[in-house]
């Protein structure tokens, strides 16, 4: 894919889980069993994983759909509160793990003037507990949770812009370059007009990642933090193909 070079500050949103942070059985362990203790669903973690990347309210919905129950559901606050007791306990004993090269890649966006942040299905009593055991928070300009009010990422992906522009971001989505790991942060990437760099750093296999239209795929952010700075210090993915 052949480069574009810009002056513009760009807008850097990241997913958390499997992009910045190290994927976790626990967050698996959390999910199976709320819907264990809230809807009598006895699920393995492969029927929840397809749907991670999604917002809280999107993947209970999908999930109990696919069992027969009818979605949305109005225990899905039920289910919020069952999840968040038992991933907080996971993290007390295990605290979340950050993926190489996302240090050194967030110092270096903010380095050349862009501008950080994370966009993620997390609530914030999941989320920040974690950004606090990988020590991420000083590196960040935005940080956008999901809540119980907020049902497609694309929406938080609008908050984050209106949040960076608060900050003197004037850009807009086109100016905007969303990485995750799963095909949902790519598609809503799409869906806003924002790039989309997709990494091999989660739990979404790399066909499905290939068959989401990334503008960008790499095996890990050293590899993308090696392109960028191959590439020089305005990089971003040129124009999609049609």
């Amino acid at each position: 894919m052949p480069d574009a070079v810009s002056g513009t500050a760009r807008l850097w949103l990241f997913d958390m889980d499997g992009t910045l942070v190290a994927p976790s059985e626990d967050q698996l362990d959390a999910w199976v069993a709320a819907f264990r203790e809230v809807f009598g669903l006895e699920l393995a973690p492969a029927a929840i994983t397809a749907h991670l990347g999604q917002t809280f309210a999107e993947i209970v919905g999908a999930v109990i759909g696919a069992e027969g129950e009818p979605a949305p559901s109005p225990r899905i606050p039920e289910a919020l509160a069952a999840y968040t007791r038992h991933v907080r306990k996971a993290l007390a004993a295990r605290p979340a793990r950050l993926l190489p090269g996302a240090r050194e890649l967030l110092h270096f966006l903010r380095a050349r003037g862009d501008v950080v942040g994370i966009v993620t299905g997390n609530f914030a009593e999941e989320g920040e507990p974690k950004l606090a055991g990988v020590g991420l928070r000083d590196l960040l300009d935005v940080v956008v949770y999901a809540d119980l009010a907020t049902h497609a990422r694309d929406a938080l992906l609008r908050r984050a812009l209106a949040a960076a522009r608060a900050r003197g971001f004037r850009g807009d989505f086109a100016d905007t370059v969303v990485v995750g790991d799963s095909v949902h942060d790519i598609r809503s990437a799409r869906r806003t007009g924002a790039l989309a760099i997709a990494v091999g750093t989660g739990l979404t296999p790399p066909d499905l990642l290939v068959g989401a239209r990334p503008d960008l795929l790499v095996h890990d952010l050293p590899c993308l933090l090696a392109t960028l700075r191959q590439d020089g210090v305005r990089w971003v993915p040129s124009a999609r193909p049609d």
